[in-house]
């Protein structure tokens, strides 16, 4: 019989743990490490999966009547591993011929929805359920950079048509395009390959105009060529689906978690006001509790408003005078006067945008804005998990001005901001350690193409004391638009001189 094993392990481990009421419980989390632990979750999510999701629509001007037998959707992306390449999902036939169209087919009945389904089922596509409908799933950064390749299928092989579409280039996240694709044969000549080379072509159609980005021009036009001759094309829907970035998630989480306590909150307020006015009122002295239920939240403001409004108008003179004498010794209260009301400004501002009125508002300004700023690079990369995030000088690069007015403006103001700090002889230069980072960020981003080196003088020049004087970001507009003013004003001179 095996003799029995010591007990030094448990009694050793029953000394040395403690309860949770001794001294030498373990300490407190530190919040602010908490907090950074989160941000390195959130930063370091594996990236999620998109997906491709096409209807194929039509197939117009094909090279003869024969019925095609499907339409094939893939795609293939260079990754570090090597080229990457998708299963292949495909359609139906086609549901009917244009009656109105020649070579022409229409997809997307309920004809051959079983055998798609049983063919997408078999390549591994069991979300799809409508005949003309494709469906791809990868991960998004991928899909981002891969170039999707239809195939329009025939009995004969010789005769397959092919188009390629590039996803960076055509197609933004979460948002339907319209595409008409010309479609050329999978195995061309010689002398079909170079035709179809200059003349390849994508078209993005819209509900009032299809305009036409060919490789040789720059700017888009509107595609009014006649019916005669038409290259074959291929007629689909197609939406780029993926989620936000992990950050980006979190902070519209957030976002409607906030709004939704303001709401709560606010509906609360107005709610109480609303019965403590209606019953001290009886509902028999005049007041129409129809119009205070409209009344807006901000208009209760108005009643220690007007006073405090009446005693600064009549006390402004007093204080103008005051300033105008005593500006030398006031300056340092007057701006810790500036920054605790640009303070409560800010914090009322947020508040009221918060509301739902507020936030109307706010969406009617912003809008515009934020779709244009989607529409970019930088844009997609930031708000959608696309790829690597793009650096602080790029996302600047996208929001900044180009014009020469607008760059004039922007370079003012930078090196405006940077020798302010004279303003407080002091303190300035500790304001100078935060400003410098962004005066390279933004001088960078302005006139890296014209001057790659002077986002570095724009650092120096706000960590250095006694160089703020210096207009790092003027210098690099002079350099840009400089040359082309002279030469302006020195045609006109010439001009002026044989007159």
């Amino acid at each position: 019989m095996a003799p029995e094993p010591p007990h030094a392990n448990s009694s050793s481990s029953s000394t040395t743990s403690t309860s949770p009421g001794s001294s030498q419980s373990r300490p407190p989390p530190d919040p602010l490490q908490s907090t950074i632990k989160v941000a390195k979750a959130i930063m370091n999510a594996p990236t999620s999966n998109g997906q491709i999701v096409a209807t194929i629509l039509s197939a117009y001007d094909l090279p003869d009547g024969e019925v095609p037998t499907s339409v094939t959707m893939s795609y293939f992306a260079e990754t570090k591993s090597g080229i990457c390449v998708s299963n292949e999902v495909n359609t139906g036939p086609p549901a009917a011929k244009h009656r109105d169209h020649a070579n022409s087919f229409k997809f997307g009945s309920a004809a051959g929805s079983a055998k798609n389904a049983a063919a997408n089922s078999a390549s591994g596509n069991e979300s799809n359920n409508k005949p003309n409908q494709l469906i791809l799933s990868a991960p998004l950064p991928t899909l981002f950079e891969s170039t999707i390749v239809f195939k329009l299928n025939y009995a004969d092989t010789s005769k397959n048509l092919v188009s390629k579409c590039k996803v960076q280039t055509n197609l933004r996240v979460n948002e339907p395009q319209w595409l008409i694709l010309n479609l050329d044969p999978e195995f061309p000549s010689s002398s079909t390959e170079n035709i179809s080379n200059q003349n390849e072509r994508v078209y993005t159609s819209s509900a009032s105009r299809i305009s036409c980005y060919s490789k040789n021009s720059n700017s888009a036009s509107t595609s009014t060529a006649s019916l005669d001759n038409q290259p074959p094309t291929l007629r689909l829907k197609i939406n780029l689906l993926g989620p936000h970035r992990p950050e980006i998630a979190a902070l519209i989480n957030l976002g409607n978690a906030w709004f939704g306590v303001v709401d709560v909150v606010t509906d609360t307020v107005v709610g109480t006001a609303t019965h403590m006015v209606g019953g001290s009122a009886g509902g028999n002295n005049g007041l129409d509790l129809a119009k205070w239920k409209d009344l807006p939240v901000v208009k209760l403001l108005l009643v220690p408003t007007v006073p405090l409004a009446t005693v600064a108008v009549v006390c402004a003179p007093i204080v103008v005078g005051v300033l105008i004498v005593g500006i030398p010794f006031l300056l340092p209260l007057l701006l810790l006067l500036l920054s605790i009301t640009l303070t409560i400004g800010t914090l009322s501002s947020a508040l009221y945008f918060s509301t739902r009125q507020g936030r109307t508002k706010l969406h009617h300004l912003l809008e515009p804005m934020y779709l244009t700023f989607l529409t970019t690079h930088s844009g997609q990369r930031i708000i959608y998990d696309v790829g690597p995030r793009p650096s602080p000088q790029s996302l600047a690069k996208a929001v900044l001005p180009t014009g020469m007015i607008g760059k004039l403006v922007t370079s003012l103001l930078i090196d405006f901001i940077g020798s302010a700090s004279y303003l407080i002889p002091l303190l300035g230069e500790a304001f100078d350690l935060t400003w410098a980072p962004t005066s390279m960020i933004l001088v960078g981003a302005l006139y890296d193409d014209i001057m790659p080196n002077l986002k570095y003088v724009a650092l120096m020049e706000e960590l250095l004391p006694l160089t703020d004087w210096i207009p790092s970001a003027m210098l690099g507009w002079v350099r840009e638009f400089g040359p082309g003013i002279l030469e302006e004003w020195r045609g006109r001179g010439q001009g002026m001189k044989t007159a």
